[in-house]
């Protein structure tokens, strides 16, 4: 028999579970090709008071000890079709690590206040854009081993802040930046690698020396249109009953073949999915908890949050 979750928990969480989100991603994207060679100058590095590069393997964020550097990185993203005025429900940056690492970094994440952010140059430093308000200290104190995916704590009220400027248009862009804090002198290397557009796995480090496009960074969005929506958007629109739920819930829409449908437990795990024509979906087999239930037909995307007891 599956634990029971606290009736105040239900009550407290019913109406937010009703909710429904529409899930945007978008990649780091080319800007440019250099012998033959892509290239995006939509994801730089600084360090300390100078531009260190826009074309790289990696991308630093952290304090360098030794150097007493302190290492940032931007990161901007284009086409984010997200309407203005859409309420978001949760956003984080997906990466892939660069190099073994360690050491605590501690990095405060922010916004481009601007309502449509440009490519970064060698001619001007990226810190000196105009910051959000809202910002996010992340404290990275676990292991790290190379190749492998991570993401970014919750941003939500940095895009938050972006998509409500009154100068925000769907399909703008916009630019995230993470910079590290002066931990004193020390010989670590108190900083996080990540892998960027130009990414490679180094043979000297037991890579295969191609790029990864699947590995480039990459910005998640979760977001409710607004009621009165004045810019539209595409999603797969259906809704789940009942909810909250025991052994099995249904969708009140039509599927087919062509829709796929995921459900997520909270860390953003894929625990069940369906692809078939069927409205019926069998739970019976996950414990009670708080899960998101994503739908895809088409290359659009809807979701909602759903509760089993």
């Amino acid at each position: 028999m599956k634990r029971p979750i606290l009736i105040l928990a239900l009550i407290g969480l019913y109406s937010a579970a009703q909710a429904q989100s529409t899930k945007f991603e978008v990649q780091i994207k080319k800007t440019g090709t250099t012998d033959g060679v892509d290239e995006s100058s939509d994801d730089a590095e600084q360090q300390n008071n100078v531009m260190d590069k826009l074309f790289d393997d990696d991308l630093d964020m952290g304090w360098e000890g030794d150097d007493f550097n302190i290492v940032a990185t931007g990161f901007r993203f284009t086409g984010v079709t997200i309407p203005k005025g859409a309420k978001i429900d949760s956003a984080y940056i997906i990466f892939f690590s660069h190099e073994e690492e360690k050491d605590t970094a501690m990095n405060t994440i922010f916004g481009e206040a601007s309502d449509d952010a440009k490519t970064f140059s060698m001619e001007e430093l990226f810190l000196t854009r105009p910051k959000t308000q809202a910002t996010y200290k992340w404290e990275v104190t676990e292991f790290w081993p190379i190749w492998k995916k991570f993401r970014t704590p919750d941003i939500t009220a940095v895009i938050q802040e972006i998509v409500d400027r009154q100068g925000w248009k769907s399909g703008n862009s916009l630019a995230i930046m993470i910079s590290g804090k002066d931990q004193g002198a020390s010989a670590k290397d108190n900083a996080r690698d990540v892998m960027s557009f130009e990414n490679e796995e180094d043979p000297a480090d037991g890579g295969d020396g191609k790029n990864h496009p699947e590995r480039v960074p990459k910005l998640v969005v979760y977001y409710t249109a607004a009621t009165n929506k004045t810019e539209g958007h595409k999603e797969v629109g259906f809704h789940v009953y009942p909810n909250p739920m025991d052994a099995s819930f249904s969708i009140t829409r039509q599927m087919d073949e062509n829709t796929t449908v995921k459900i997520y437990n909270y860390t953003g795990v894929v625990v069940s999915e369906f692809a078939s024509s069927n409205t019926s979906f069998d739970v019976h087999h996950l414990p009670a908890g708080f899960y998101t239930v994503e739908a895809t037909k088409n290359g659009f995307t809807s979701s909602q949050k759903i509760i089993i007891q």
